[in-house]
């Protein structure tokens, strides 16, 4: 089912995820690398006015980070959000095998899964941590953050390794200890792609964790060159929206900046190993999938709700105004709250389902 919201058109600066190579002087890495920096300091700076100004009530959410050891030694770390000090410490005491009981008695209505944005290449728990802390405060949901390494520095499949290997960790100390809470899986972008191949892989039975919805926003998943051949005729959003709104060059920063850079062997392109519309969607859970109408990634989104819909699944797309994402870049603006909010309301919706 296809729903539009109708909002204000986002105007102002390209944002440092989505810009063209500046100049020819200077490497691809060395470049994304200052990028990077540039992007950080963006998401820190527009979190700080947000928590100082209309959304100071998010800053007394509770947060707290742990640490996994990957296979390969690597350490990363995950990051957990609760409503009050009283709901952090009933699910601290769950992962030490405490009671189930003293979360769900606080009103906690389900566990999220976040997987952050940024073309698999920038990004970190902080990158989205606002929207975190809404769905946190607004539905009282115990957040879980996955973080994982990027690329070119960890090429495909590291990403999705890492974030399986996150989202195993939270699993086992919390999610398996809470099995009267329903477990959502959220991602945007990129995280959208990983949060769809993470509920194939559950739903197959190769990763032992359980996935009761699916939330993807602006997804990607495929590579415009290979689209299957069923979706050719509906996949457009690549030539008809690389000259609108802000992100214009958006096409080619995909195809060479992000795909490039993500070194997804050739072999593996065609397959639901790297790309979820190539995969088998038979019995995935209820799907809840926003786009935007200006989005290069637009496409990808649409075309994934129809596979999802020919698989049985139930699906609900809603598709916003404006370019990719621009929401989760504005949370300091009127516009941005109300997208928000408005997201949130959805996926109190899907978990009442």
């Amino acid at each position: 089912m296809a729903e539009e919201l109708s909002g204000t058109e986002m105007s102002g600066a390209i944002q440092p995820d989505v810009q063209a190579p500046s100049s020819a002087a200077t490497t691809a890495l060395d470049e994304l690398r200052t990028r990077r920096k540039d992007y950080r300091k963006h998401q820190q700076e527009t979190q700080e006015a947000a928590l100082k100004g209309e959304l100071n009530f998010l800053a007394d959410i509770v947060t707290w980070e742990e640490p996994l050891v990957l296979s390969d030694g690597v350490g990363l770390t995950y990051r957990v959000y609760a409503k009050n000090q009283d709901i952090a410490q009933a699910v601290k005491r769950v992962r030490e095998n405490g009671s189930s009981d003293d979360v769900t008695r606080l009103g906690v209505s389900g566990c999220f899964i976040y997987l952050h944005g940024g073309g698999w290449r920038v990004g970190d728990l902080d990158s989205e941590d606002l929207t975190c802390r809404r769905l946190c405060y607004a539905l009282n949901l115990v957040v879980f953050s996955i973080n994982y390494r990027k690329v070119p520095e960890h090429p495909y499949p590291v990403p999705i390794t890492d974030a399986k290997a996150g989202i195993l960790a939270a699993s086992e100390r919390y999610l398996t200890k809470l099995p009267s809470l329903p477990v959502l899986i959220c991602g945007s972008s990129s995280g959208g792609h990983l949060a769809a191949l993470i509920t194939q892989a559950a739903v197959q039975g190769s990763l032992n964790v359980r996935i009761d919805r699916t939330v993807l926003r602006g997804p990607v998943t495929v590579h415009p060159d290979h689209v299957p051949e069923r979706f050719k005729s509906q996949y457009n959003s690549y030539v008809t929206n690389d000259q609108r709104g802000d992100f214009q060059g958006m096409a080619t920063n995909m195809r060479e900046g992000v795909f490039g850079m993500a070194s997804i062997p050739s072999e593996m392109i065609e397959t639901g190993q790297a790309f979820p519309l190539w995969g088998d969607l038979n019995g995935h859970p209820r799907t809840y999938i926003e786009v935007s109408e200006d989005d290069v990634l637009r496409d990808d989104g649409l075309c994934y709700a129809k596979a999802l819909e020919e698989a049985g699944v139930q699906v609900k797309v809603k598709t916003r105004k404006g370019d990719h994402t621009w929401w989760l870049k504005k949370y300091d603006t009127d516009e941005g709250a109300i997208v928000e909010e408005d997201f949130a309301r959805e996926v109190g919706l899907l978990l009442g389902s």
